[in-house]
This record gives structure tokens, C-alpha cells and sequence, in this order.
């Protein structure tokens, strides 16, 4: 659970359902301070049937790499300023609900999106004007869907950055393009609801490549309307690619959002699925 998420109406809650449900239960709070070891070695020590991963898409990221290659569950409580991969599930926002959920729903499993060996993406990942929000987000201390329309109207405001690069997939000739936002997507919406995309699946062992092409300004209006009713792949400025693996190359270095989380500046992300990598209550 992330830090100072934990209430006492929360703890008398999880009493509750554990009576109801039959099962034992110990939390985990974290700190900031390295907490991927710390919450290992609780898995290691209580050897659970599941974990439950109550905070934003960072946190169950930080959780679900710890649970690869393994068969215990994921299960998520969406509490944190972006619960994507809650809202993709249809995981209830309520404490209790969620709880419920988690315990009422099979865990089935679901792809996970390595990205150049090193980090892993259940939800979205993207570089461009999305993730240079979510670096003003975090470097401002803004807080929810305010909080980042207030960041998004800043970088409008700078005008369009657009970026080459290139992108290789198996099969196909190596490709030079340009855009300002290019999403890597396991799963099809924003936690806003926007649809990125919408022919996406999160256990049919392929990811998506949404690059969102040179636009007039106009443009901006539709966008938003197309996301909003699932349309956007079928807009001229958009195109998508579906694959298992690719390579995209950049010729500066970028920012990059992880599930909710900036990475280092790279010039290279080299991305492949992992099928089928992981459990998780809800698919």
C-alpha cells in the first residue's frame, strides 16, 4: 500500500472482508526508501496467494515486477493520482468495493510490455507531450485531473514539439516519421477515459504503437472527441501499429513515462511482450 494511504476505517475494512473471505492478511506500507527489496522480502517471508496493490499505476507497476515469473496474483485497490490499469479492469474506486472485487474476481493472465530490458509496463507508456506533463506533473507536486489539465495547458501553451524517429517491426522495412506524442500501449484508455486504444487487448500477446502524426490545429478538437468515443484509430493523423516487438530510435534524447513513472532520457527503447506474464484479478 503506498504510504499513508492506510486508514483505520481501511484496516477495520480488510478485518472485516478477511473474516467474511476466510483469509490471512498483513500490510506493507510504502516509504519511498527502497521499497522493491522491502516489499520482495514481505513476499518472500508471508508467501501470499495474492497481493493487492492499493495506490496509482506506479505503485502496482512497482508490485507487479516483483510478482513476474511467479503464480501469486496481482490484485489492485486504485488510490493514487492515476489508476489506469484500475479503470482499464473496471475495478470500483470505493476501498471496500475494490477489496470485494479483488477477492470476488478470477485472477487471469495478462501481457506485460518490457521495455529495453529493463523497465515493464502493464498500462501505457509513452514519449512526446504526454510524458513531459507527467515530469512537469511530478516535478510541480500537482495533484489529480486538475492538476494535470493545469500542466497540459502549459505545454499547449509552448506550442508543438514535433520528433522524428524511426521505428523497426519484424517484417516490415525500418520507417523515419515524425509526432508529437508516441504511446506504447498494453492497454486501451488513459484513467481518464480517453481511448488511445481502442483495438487493444492486454492478454492477446501483442502491444500497440499509436504515433500521433503532424496535425493543423484544428485538429486538437477531433482528437479529443475521437478519444472519448473510441475513434481515434481510424483519424487521418493517427496510425497504429500492433506487433510483439519493435524498436523505435531517436535521434536526441527523450523523455519517457512508464505506468505513470518518468524514466532516463533515451535515444532507444527496444520493446517486446511478455504473454501472459503475469495474474491479475479482473482480466
Amino acid at each position: 500500500m503506498s504510504g499513508n494511504a492506510l486508514t483505520d476505517d481501511y484496516r477495520s475494512i480488510i478485518s472485516e472482508t478477511a473474516e467474511k473471505f476466510n483469509f490471512q492478511w498483513k500490510v506493507f506500507e510504502t516509504t519511498g526508501e527502497d521499497d522493491p527489496n522491502k516489499i520482495r522480502s514481505q513476499i518472500n517471508d508471508f508467501e501470499p496467494q495474492k497481493v493487492i496493490a492499493a495506490g496509482g499505476d506506479g505503485t502496482v507497476n512497482m508490485v507487479a515486477v516483483e510478482l513476474l515469473g511467479t503464480d501469486i496474483e496481482l490484485g489492485i485497490i486504485p488510490s493514487g493520482s492515476a489508476n489506469g490499469l484500475a479503470y482499464n479492469l473496471g475495478i470500483p474506486e470505493k476501498f471496500r468495493r475494490a477489496l470485494n472485487f479483488n477477492l470476488e474476481n478470477p485472477a487471469n493472465p495478462m501481457d506485460v510490455i518490457k521495455i529495453n530490458d529493463r523497465f515493464y509496463c502493464l498500462h501505457l507508456s509513452d514519449v512526446g507531450i504526454n510524458a513531459r506533463i507527467v515530469k512537469r506533473f511530478e516535478k510541480e507536486g500537482s495533484k489529480g485531473l486538475i492538476g494535470y489539465g493545469k500542466q497540459l495547458f502549459k505545454e499547449l501553451m509552448e506550442g508543438k514539439t514535433y520528433f522524428p524517429f524511426y521505428i523497426e517491426i519484424p517484417g516490415q522495412r525500418r520507417k523515419k516519421m515524425k509526432t508529437e506524442m508516441l504511446v506504447i500501449a498494453n492497454a486501451q484508455s488513459f484513467g481518464t477515459g480517453a481511448i488511445i486504444n481502442s483495438t487493444g487487448k492486454i492478454d492477446d500477446g501483442k502491444f500497440e504503437i499509436v504515433i500521433i502524426r503532424p496535425y493543423p490545429w484544428w485538429f486538437v478538437f477531433t482528437f479529443i472527441f475521437a478519444a472519448f468515443t473510441g475513434s481515434l484509430h481510424h483519424m487521418k493523423y493517427v496510425k497504429v501499429y500492433s506487433t510483439d516487438k519493435a524498436t523505435i530510435s531517436l535521434p536526441a534524447s527523450h523523455e519517457c513515462q512508464v505506468d505513470g513513472e518518468i524514466i532516463p532520457e533515451t535515444t532507444s527503447l527496444k520493446i517486446e511482450i511478455m504473454h501472459h506474464a503475469i495474474k491479475v484479478c479482473g482480466v
